[in-house]
């Protein structure tokens, strides 16, 4: 048995042997047009091939060199389009709205950005309704094909931003009628309208602060620190002026000097100021 298995084994070695030999003969006959490469098929996947690849003329070569040239010009013209536009932006500061005449009038402008901001918000919820309840919704991609959705939250955040400028509004009015002085807009502390709480107007706050504690303003430092809790800034405002400032409304509200609704803002910046000199 093991003579035939060594003879059979012979045969086939003999027999492949001689396919090659075959082959190899007529390989003059078989050859392609085109020239052709053996490619390793990668180890992930499943088989062994023979990849045809074809050699592309000195002319397509040329052409497709050329197409990913002004590819890469057209992206980085984009790419300087939008860093300009950016540095545009961050150099643009709009015409700041006329002052209140006093603490009543800036605290009527506070009511009435609130109800823009309700308003706005109930508008966000029913553009998401509707956009659920269409024929082109699509869980997967969400709110973001949808125009008035989007154009209701960008509306969304600007009459958040307006409801914050607001309070800081009041917060001024009461220094200028402290100081005697006539009504300004918040561009006096360096503040941007209608761009938030970025680092520079987080620095204005500080400064906005400082004035206060100096004059005792007491309603006007809580509403800093009302718009400092309320958008997640109170570590970033400077440690010794808002130190200052809370040592302040803490005695007043110890005394029950501070208006309503005023000592709960007060505990809230002071739990945020804890929170935040544990973690530095």
């Amino acid at each position: 048995r093991g003579a035939r298995a060594s003879s059979m084994s012979g045969s086939v070695a003999a027999m492949s042997s001689s396919a090659v030999a075959h082959h190899s003969s007529l390989a003059w006959r078989r050859a392609p047009a085109v020239a052709v490469g053996r490619v390793r098929a990668p180890r992930d996947r499943a088989g062994r091939g023979i990849a045809i690849v074809a050699k592309r003329s000195a002319k397509k070569r040329q052409s497709r060199k050329l197409e990913k040239r002004d590819d890469v010009r057209d992206m980085q013209k984009r790419m300087e389009e939008r860093r300009a536009a950016a540095e545009a932006a961050a150099k643009f500061r709009p015409e700041p709205p006329p002052p209140p005449e006093n603490p009543a009038a800036a605290a009527e402008r506070v009511e009435a950005r609130l109800v823009a901001f309700r308003e706005a918000l109930e508008r966000v919820g029913e553009e998401k309704r509707v956009a659920r309840e269409s024929d082109e919704w699509d869980p997967a991609r969400g709110y973001k094909p949808f125009d008035d959705v989007q154009d209701a939250v960008y509306e969304l955040a600007c009459c958040k931003t307006e409801v914050y400028e607001a309070y800081l509004e009041r917060a001024l009015a009461l220094l200028c009628q402290a100081k005697n002085e006539p009504p300004a807009s918040l561009d006096k502390f360096d503040w941007v309208y209608e761009r938030g709480l970025d680092e520079s107007n987080v620095r204005t706050l500080s400064f906005m602060l400082a004035a206060l504690a100096k004059n005792n303003v007491a309603s006007g430092m809580v509403e800093v620190f009302r718009v400092a809790c309320e958008c997640g800034v109170v570590g970033a405002l400077d440690k010794n002026i808002a130190k200052k400032a809370m040592a302040t409304l803490a005695d007043l509200n110890d005394m029950e000097l501070l208006d309503a609704g005023e000592p709960e803002i007060v505990e809230a910046a002071a739990r945020e100021m804890q929170t935040a000199a544990e973690e530095a």
